[in-house]
């Protein structure tokens, strides 16, 4: 099973690049990846023209070569498009724009109605969201979901044990960025 994404980046003439992965497009995923990795103006562009990744990884060239298909990037006209692809394409799970020096992602209220087979799914769009604030949030609950696999009988634990530790220093070192970020635009406003 894959978690899909888009990944792409708005240009000075508001049209949008995109580049498609087909896995592990969750914000601990795809998400880490570009803040680790892709966090510059060049880089992001760089990654949002690629067309077609199986996954992402630190290494742009390699994550091309070990790419299954090789497709061009898709192109946007406007904003309104490329949020209206994300809306139609429901197997993208995840959409990322890097605009204004930083990364967004896509953002979705999913309510229920009902249950079981039965159970009714609604989705309403909300934009996009800065992507340091997701991650740190969802980063937080994947630390505590292994954490807690760690836990249960059974299991071989070091794993487990091990992805939480790195993942958690990744989600509080994003977490200090983003507080100052905060704070340095709180007293710029002040």
């Amino acid at each position: 099973m894959s978690t899909n994404s888009v990944v792409g980046y708005l240009r000075s003439d508001g049209s949008i690049v995109s580049s498609y992965v087909h896995y592990d497009g969750y914000e601990t995923g795809v998400g880490m990846t570009l803040l680790e990795h892709y966090n510059s103006d060049e880089r992001a562009l760089a990654v949002s023209v690629g067309g077609y990744y199986s996954s992402l990884s630190e290494d742009l060239k390699s994550s091309l070569e070990e790419s299954v298909h090789h497709e061009e990037p898709d192109m946007f006209d406007t904003m309104e498009e490329f949020e209206l692809f994300l809306m139609e394409n429901s197997h993208l799970e995840f959409g990322y724009l890097w605009t204004g020096g930083k990364w967004m992602v896509s953002s979705w209220t999913t309510t229920v109605e009902g249950t079981g087979p039965y159970a009714e799914y609604n989705s309403t769009w909300n934009g996009f969201s800065w992507l340091v604030t997701s991650f740190v949030r969802e980063g937080r609950k994947t630390v505590q979901r292994f954490r807690n696999l760690a836990l249960e009988d059974n299991r071989d634990t070091a794993e487990y044990d091990e992805y939480a530790d790195e993942l958690e220093v990744v989600v509080e070192k994003w977490h200090r960025y983003g507080m100052g970020e905060i704070v340095a635009e709180h007293f710029e406003t002040a």
